[in-house]
């Protein structure tokens, strides 16, 4: 009981930060859509799609695989082996980020002006390629801080950095601004550099001071290189594959929106208003399970190299049935009041429709990445990988077929049919190798709560007409725990499981 009390106190501490962070994100790109419009938020979503694929060529893999090294060294005693499994992570990581920041620097004319159709992001791509050594080293100690159960440390850390960047952005983009959006996405790529370099610097420190108190007691294992390798080349090449797919998927929306017939601004505006606005309020509330699927692999993996298949199997149902009961929850009010957040968050409704035509992803978008995880840490990263490909094959196929004729109904449909097949071969293969003991009446018996909870929120509505979207959504909530306990989805044990984790 200790241990899971230690991870959950991790997990909600964790989760406060991330709710932090998250706000203070959100924030930003309400400010940046005042400031740029749907135009420069799509342009600048065009710039982080390649940035994004070149951190997973630079870094891929390398946090899972310094998480899985040091979780089964410490777990067996063998202390000089962790801290050899970090230094090892380090070169490989340092190496190939190296590699490609170069690429990326030299590479971004081309890419801009044949790849994104736009010169404009040339700029940005060149100034972001500085940042690559400094992402893929802060991995490798983020991955390290969370295999020794101290995860709060480089989320911490997160923290500083997106201060860092924001207030960096906000002091420059002002003056670039009245130049052109190119020089607007500038000043905003210089803030991220600047946030990474200060990250990297402190979790470098931090590491340094943290790793001390680890003799060179135990043997290192002699096969650490070829384990490294046996974890991080799996996990690589998967996103290699996928993160490619996924960035010709990114360049295909804006691309196929102008084949259907939208001009090249509508065509940027209508992508950035779904990926820089609608995806993060929809993403926002999974902070708790973001927590969850974090900390969840190095448990799994420690159970695995010990033999424990029984706390392996408690643990993987426990945060399955949370995050089933989360996103349920959290489908239904954005089901319901998607109007009044769009207006809440960004002063105008042009997002309430992509929220409420998404929002029925949402439980299978917080549970694939909690199942994602602890295909992970259970060692079945080569089937994640299988999956996450043919999710991302069958996606740029289907955008390259629907989106000229049937524009953004095509993209929606595209979402739908990959992600639910991604989810379900990810579940399957999860359910082969750990016993699950989650009913298919619970599912039916959560949703019954969430839809009774809605209606009685609006019932006291019509009785007491209070007007905050805040109370109610609280009301939900509330309404919402108390019907699953009634209906017997949190049961008793349940409720003497979270008050040992409280005492």
């Amino acid at each position: 009981m200790k241990r899971v009390k230690l991870l959950f106190i991790n997990v909600i501490v964790l989760t406060l930060e991330s709710l932090l962070i998250r706000s203070i994100g959100i924030s930003f790109n309400v400010y940046l859509a005042a400031k740029i419009g749907a135009a420069g938020i799509g342009l600048f979503q065009l710039i982080m799609s390649i940035y994004i694929l070149a951190i997973t060529f630079s870094s891929s893999g390398i946090r899972l695989t310094t998480m899985r090294l040091v979780a089964e060294e410490l777990g067996l005693g063998r202390y000089a082996g962790a801290k050899k499994s970090v230094k090892n992570c380090l070169t490989y990581s340092l190496l190939l980020s190296f590699i490609f920041a170069i690429l990326l620097f030299t590479g971004s004319k081309f890419i801009g002006t044949v790849l994104l159709c736009d010169e404009r992001t040339i700029l940005s791509l060149r100034i972001l390629s500085f940042s690559l050594p400094f992402v893929a080293a802060s991995s490798v100690f983020g991955g390290y801080f969370t295999a020794v159960r101290k995860a709060l440390k480089a989320s911490s850390v997160q923290l500083l950095e997106q201060i860092v960047k924001i207030s960096v952005t906000l002091a420059i983009l002002v003056k670039f601004l009245p130049y052109g959006l190119e020089y607007a996405c500038a000043s905003i790529v210089i803030g991220a550099l600047m946030g990474e370099l200060v990250s990297f610097s402190i979790l470098s420190i931090l590491y340094i001071t943290d790793i001390r108190r680890y003799k060179n007691e135990g043997k290192a294992s002699y096969k650490l290189l070829s384990r490294m390798f046996r974890i991080a080349l799996p996990v690589s090449l998967s996103a290699y594959i996928t993160s490619t797919i996924r960035t010709v998927q990114q360049l295909l929306i804006p691309y196929g929106l102008r084949k259907s017939g939208e001009s090249s601004e509508m065509a940027l505006s209508t992508y950035g208003t779904i990926q820089g606005m609608v995806m993060p309020v929809i993403m926002f509330p999974s902070v708790l399970l973001d927590s969850i699927a974090d900390l969840i692999v190095p448990e799994l993996a420690e159970c695995k190299a010990c033999g424990n298949n029984v706390r392996e199997g408690y643990i993987v149902t426990r945060i399955l049935r949370i995050g089933m009961l989360t996103s349920i929850c959290v489908m239904s009010i954005l089901l319901c009041y998607s109007n009044e957040l769009s207006l809440a968050i960004y002063k105008n409704g042009n997002t309430a429709y992509f929220i409420k035509i998404l929002a029925p992803l949402i439980p299978i978008f917080y549970l694939d990445m909690l199942v994602d995880s602890m295909l992970k840490g259970i060692g079945q990263q080569v089937s994640a990988m299988r999956f996450n490909i043919i999710e991302a094959v069958l996606s740029v196929t289907l955008l390259y077929i629907l989106l000229p004729r049937y524009a953004i109904g095509g993209y929606i449909f595209t979402i739908f049919i990959t992600r639910a097949l991604n989810f379900w071969l990810s579940i399957n293969r999860l359910i082969k190798n750990i016993d699950i003991k989650i009913s298919i009446l619970e599912i039916f018996k959560s949703l019954f709560c969430a839809a009774c909870a809605l209606q009685l929120t609006k019932l006291f509505y019509y009785m007491f007409g209070f007007t905050s979207l805040t109370i109610h959504i609280l009301i939900i909530v509330v309404i919402y725990t108390l019907l699953l306990r009634f209906f017997s989805c949190v049961t008793h044990e349940d409720l003497i499981w979270a008050k040992k984790l409280f005492k």
